[in-house]
This record gives structure tokens, sequence and C-alpha cells, in this order.
């Protein structure tokens, strides 16, 4: 399923939202009636909360189906009830959704999060790898995977990428004709893709195809 929306005229669906095989995480701003197409759409749940009274989820928090990683900035209420396995960490990073990038299969960090490699091996039981992309340490906002398949920004290095795949367990795409960045703007699980209403028809074309959602 592909939806193209934006949250209040915001084009970065990715820094607001997160969307892993399950579970759909939006900020109760948005508009009740776009929670209820995300929904049935998706055949996703939903779940509403704001993390560090913000409504930027995606921007403070990663997941996938089994783990929710926040930092310790976010309180408790703001995460009860997410039926989830939420490890919360203490950094003096708290942006996650940029440092994080994972799916079912392994967790990418960035080189600021190095410090927590062994914490989330050992909690996970997942591979963890840590990389750059394009030189910048933001695996979370300059790529997107799912359990899949992965996209990533066109600058990406082959040895970045090599980190990226062998760790997440998919093969990645460079992007040619998108030149946005894929974990700010966009949301994609296996079989559903959100994405911005400004992308042109090639751009979408690329996306899906990268991430086999047709």
């Amino acid at each position: 399923m592909i939806y193209q929306t934006d949250f209040f005229g915001n084009s970065t669906l990715g820094l607001i939202g997160i969307l892993t095989e399950n579970t759909c995480y939006l900020p109760p701003e948005l508009k009740e009636r776009q929670i209820e197409n995300i929904a049935k759409l998706l055949n996703v749940k939903i779940k509403i909360t704001r993390f560090y009274n913000s409504f930027l989820l995606g921007l403070f928090g990663a997941a996938n189906s089994k783990y929710l990683f926040i930092p310790s900035v976010v309180s408790d209420k703001e995460i009860e009830g997410l039926e989830k396995n939420v490890l919360k960490m203490e950094s003096s990073f708290n942006t996650f959704g940029n440092l994080i990038l994972c799916n079912d299969k392994g967790i990418v960090l960035s080189p600021y999060l190095v410090e927590k490699k062994e914490f989330l091996e050992r909690e996970t039981k997942l591979k963890v790898g840590i990389t750059t992309i394009a030189n910048l340490p933001f695996p979370g906002i300059f790529a997107l995977v799912t359990n899949k398949a992965g996209i990533v920004h066109k600058n990406c290095k082959d040895e970045e990428l090599e980190i990226l795949e062998k760790t997440l367990g998919v093969s990645f795409r460079k992007c040619e004709l998108y030149e946005g960045f894929p974990g700010a703007e966009i949301l994609a699980n296996s079989n559903n893709l959100i994405v911005p209403k400004y992308l042109k028809a090639r751009e979408l074309g690329e996306i899906q195809e990268a991430l086999q959602i047709y």
C-alpha cells in the first residue's frame, strides 16, 4: 500500500512518525481522519504519544517490530501502553531517530552512539554495526530500511554501504532520482509506504522499486 500525504503540511514524515511491521507511532496533533486512514489502509496498530513532549516522534525514537529505542529524556508516562520492549538509554545525544537505523535483523548506529553497541547486542541479540553515511553521522536520516530492502542517499560510500547490508541483512539501493533524505521524509515497512505529496512519479517509482513495495 502506498499512501501519499503530509503531516501538518510538512513533508518530513519520518521525523514525525515511526512505522514498523505491525505498529505506527503518531503524535496526537494529527487529524483523526488521517490517523484512521493510516490504520485502515496500512493494517497496523496505531499508538498515539509524544516523546520529550514533542510531536517529533521519529526524531527522538527508532523502532523495529520488537524494540523501541528512546533517549532517557522521554518520560515514563509517554511510553505507557506502547506494547513493545522499550530500551531507554542515557546519551549526550537525544535524537535517536537520526542516529539509529534498524529493522528486525539488525541495528546500525551512528558513531555518536558507539558506546551503546555492546548494550544493544546483549539486550536485543541482534547484529549491531557502526557507520556514517556520506561521511556524516546520521544513518537514520540518510537511509531507510525494512525487512525486505533499503534505500540510501546517493552519496553513500561503498564501504558504508557494505556495513549497512552486512548488519541489516538486506540489499540497499543508492538513490539516483530521489534527492531527499529517506529516513527524514519517508515511512515504510515490508508492505507499506507513506511518502510526501510532493514526490514526482519517477522519484516515487525509484523508491517503490528499491523497497519492493508496489
